[in-house]
């Protein structure tokens, strides 16, 4: 299952770094925040965040109380879906257990043969 994040990752992706480093999870994650760089009035945005049995690869923690949190999971020649299971077997939601909202588990897939990016969203309710 593909969605319109994939997408603007694709795009992304290619302006945030070279041939060299495209590969990166850092390239991705750098991506990713040029992606909702206007994000940064909404939300508290955590690289590699301890959570729950391990590090969540990005968080994206809301200033507005109608806006979800989501829990970022990158993958590189995997699948969005292994990104999710991870999500929920080391319990990265744990460190968001008093926030009260709703709750996104985001898994994006990176191919570097095919330089593309695969994405699942999962709303996780508690």
């Amino acid at each position: 299952m593909n969605c319109s994040l994939a997408k603007a990752l694709d795009v992304s992706h290619i302006h945030v770094t070279s041939n060299r480093s495209y590969n990166n999870e850092d390239a991705l994650q750098s991506a990713i925040y040029l992606a909702y760089i206007y994000a940064l009035n909404k939300y508290t945005i955590i690289k590699e965040m301890t959570s729950g049995k391990g590090f969540a690869d990005v968080v994206f923690i809301p200033f507005l109380p109608k806006l979800p949190a989501m829990i970022i999971e990158l993958k590189r020649n995997g699948s969005a879906e292994s990104a999710l299971n991870q999500n929920r077997e080391k319990q990265y939601f744990d460190s968001l257990s008093a926030y009260s909202g709703t709750v996104l588990f985001i898994g994006i897939n990176y191919d570097e043969k095919l330089k593309t990016h695969e994405c699942r969203i999962e709303k996780f309710t508690k």
